[in-house]
Parts: structure tokens; C-alpha cells; sequence
């Protein structure tokens, strides 16, 4: 049976997404505005019930420490911080962009699971590293969206590359590439350009399997750096997924980190902190 897809086709399906609303991206500008007052902030997220209910429900989690005390998106952005909410705006447009597919062998739960830890351990590697913490959020939460989008509008293709990566014990985006004729990363970065996301963001789910850099340079870039935290969200076992398999890690890209031997645990240790903290906040 021949299951190879058009990209032409695909091409086509992602410009058919529904754009992220305005002020998803109105509200990322705005966390990286030094000038931007506090109560400006909260007044544009205010405007939206849905995301006043999200951030809320965030500020309030066991994870802050005060659950049930804050009562205004003011407070609440105090309490968890620019960043924090702009990640969650932005989890929450993606989620409600592309509806749970029926695939055979794909997981929605388990998709986001894994999304939100790879986005949460690729903002502590950029704070690690001194690059954008926002941008590698971004980053790691669309790394797999391309497969997100394979399930949705391709799920009898989809689920075959699924079988065929079990019988063959490989990495998923080397079976879609096999069995479909076309990868998951490319079909994300598609998505990321189309929903205007900055180039950075693009280029890093188009490489996160395998990073581009020059293997003697030494600055980190942003696809080094959503690699190595979706290697290590699947080595920590996050989504409890039987049979997970951990992608294999480019040294190069690892090397450029130039992370200290005694951040690695600390590194684990927020990547689970955040991903519980956050896990029954935006996946319900």
C-alpha cells in the first residue's frame, strides 16, 4: 500500500490553519518591551475571558505555593512572571488551533505532555546559556507540531509510519520520512511560519532532529537547544509513554551548550518541577 503524501497537499492543509489571535502575538511583543508597564500588560490580556481563566488557574495551581488567593490577572502576572504567561497564552492558542486527531497509535495527551516538557527544559537551557528564554519555550512547545498536524490530516498515513516505526524500532520522523515521504519537522516549521512566529523559531523545529551548526563553532543556536531538551524530556520519562524512545543526541549540538557537569541535576530537577506544576494547568 502506498502511503507517501503530496507536500504540495500538506503545504496546502497548513494554509488552511486558522491564524493564532492577535493577541497571542500582541502579548509575546510585549514581554520582550523593557518599557511596558505592569498594569498595560494585565489590560491586554484582561481583554480575553479565556485567557484571564488560563492565567488564573495558573497563578492558583500548588505549583505557586498560594492556591486560591489571587483573584486579578494583575496579581497574577506579578506572581508567575512575564514569561510564564506568555508561554501559557501561547500553549493554550496552539492547543485549541488543531483539534484531537483520530490516528491510530498517536496519543494527544501524551503529545502535549511531551511538548510542554521539551518547551519547559528548552527555556532552562536558554536561561543556562544566556539566549531567549521565550523564543525557546516557543520552540520546544511546536517542536513536533508538524506531527500534530500528520495525525489530523493524514491519520491512516500517519498511523502506518507509527506501525512501521514499532516493527522496525526507529525514531518516528526517520519512519514518517520512510513511510510518508516527508518528515514532521518540515511540515512544523511550515506551521510556525504560517502562524508568523520568528524565523529563529522556524528554523529551530526544521533542525530540532538534527541541528545545521558548524560542528566547530561555538555559539549556541536556538536548534541546539530545543535538540538536547527533547532528547532529555524523553530520557526523563515525563509521559510515562511505554516503549518511548529517546532520539539520539547530536554531540555536536550538545557540546556547543557548554552546560557545567553540575547543572545537569539541577536541569532535571526544574524541567519536572515546571512540567508538573504546569501539566494539569494547560492539559486538562
Amino acid at each position: 500500500m502506498n502511503t507517501a503524501i503530496n507536500a504540495e497537499d500538506v503545504r496546502a492543509r497548513v494554509r488552511e490553519l486558522p491564524a493564532l489571535p492577535k493577541a497571542v502575538h500582541e502579548i509575546m511583543q510585549a514581554i520582550n518591551d523593557e518599557n511596558l508597564a505592569l498594569e498595560a500588560f494585565a489590560r491586554k490580556i484582561a481583554i480575553d475571558p479565556a485567557m484571564v481563566t488560563k492565567i488564573l488557574r495558573a497563578a492558583n495551581s500548588p505549583f505557586y505555593g498560594i492556591s486560591g488567593s489571587i483573584g486579578s490577572v494583575h496579581d497574577a502576572v506579578r506572581l508567575i512572571g512575564l514569561r510564564t504567561v506568555g508561554a501559557l497564552l501561547t500553549t493554550a492558542a496552539v492547543m485549541h488551533s488543531i483539534a484531537p486527531p483520530a490516528c491510530e497509535g498517536f496519543d494527544f495527551h501524551g503529545f502535549w505532555e511531551h511538548s510542554l516538557g521539551t518547551a519547559i527544559c528548552s527555556q532552562e537551557l536558554a536561561r543556562e546559556c544566556e539566549s531567549s528564554q521565550t523564543l525557546a519555550f516557543t520552540a520546544g512547545l511546536l517542536h513536533d507540531i508538524g506531527r500534530l498536524a500528520l495525525a489530523t490530516y493524514y491519520p491512516r498515513e500517519l498511523a502506518s509510519a507509527i506501525a512501521f516505526a514499532k516493527e522496525r524500532d526507529c525514531a518516528m520522523h526517520e519512519a514518517e520520512r520512510c513511510v510518508l515521504g516527508i518528515g514532521h519537522p518540515e511540515v512544523g516549521a511550515w506551521i510556525a511560519a504560517h502562524w508568523h512566529f520568528a524565523d529563529l523559531v522556524v528554523e529551530a523545529i526544521r533542525q530540532h532532529h538534527d541541528p545545521a551548526g558548524d560542528h566547530r563553532a561555538t555559539a549556541v543556536a536556538l536548534a541546539d537547544i530545543v535538540h538536547s531538551a527533547d532528547g532529555i524530556a524523553h530520557a526523563l520519562d515525563l509521559t510515562r509513554t511505554a516503549g518511548d524512545l529517546v532520539p539520539p543526541l547530536q554531540l555536536a549540538a550538545w557540546e556547543r551548550l557548554q552546560l557545567a557537569p553540575e547543572f545537569y541535576l539541577q536541569l532535571f530537577e526544574r524541567t519536572e518541577a515546571g512540567y508538573e506544576g504546569l501539566r494539569d494547568v494547560l492539559i486538562a
